[in-house]
């Protein structure tokens, strides 16, 4: 049987996720979900400011799934890199798989456990691909 995975678009902003979720929201209707720090067992001790910081924002609709977060690497978000197509691999197996017809050549060994991998294939085009 092969491995299933399923994508959404992934928006990265640098503080206003809410706002934009919110937005977006009323563009395209759907139901919006919103996870900050605050929610988050390990907040206490970070800066009120800190700690309204979008974790992880969904809105779905009948037509497609949008996520985001105000969380980056680097937090140098600036338009091109701002948004990324996230696929949800069902194992690991099978990310591992797409990331190397992605990059282009075989990966033998993943051994990143993280549920998250962030790369860039040969057009510039920013992935996340994740392990459920």
């Amino acid at each position: 049987m092969k491995d299933q995975f399923a994508f959404a678009i992934h928006l990265s902003f640098n503080g206003n996720c809410r706002q934009a979720f919110n937005y977006y929201k009323t563009c395209f209707g759907g139901e919006l979900t919103v996870q900050t720090l605050a929610d988050m067992p390990h907040c206490s001790g970070m800066s009120q400011e800190m700690c309204k910081a979008v974790v992880w924002a969904t809105l779905e609709n009948q037509y497609f799934k949008l996520v985001g977060t105000d969380l980056t690497d680097d937090g140098n978000i600036v338009s091109g890199n701002n948004v990324s197509i996230l696929i949800a691999c069902a194992s690991f197996t099978e990310r591992t798989r797409l990331i190397g017809k992605l990059i282009g050549r075989n990966c033998c060994s993943m051994e990143n456990n993280s549920p998250l991998v962030n790369i860039i294939d040969m057009y510039r085009i920013n992935w996340i691909l994740s392990v459920n």
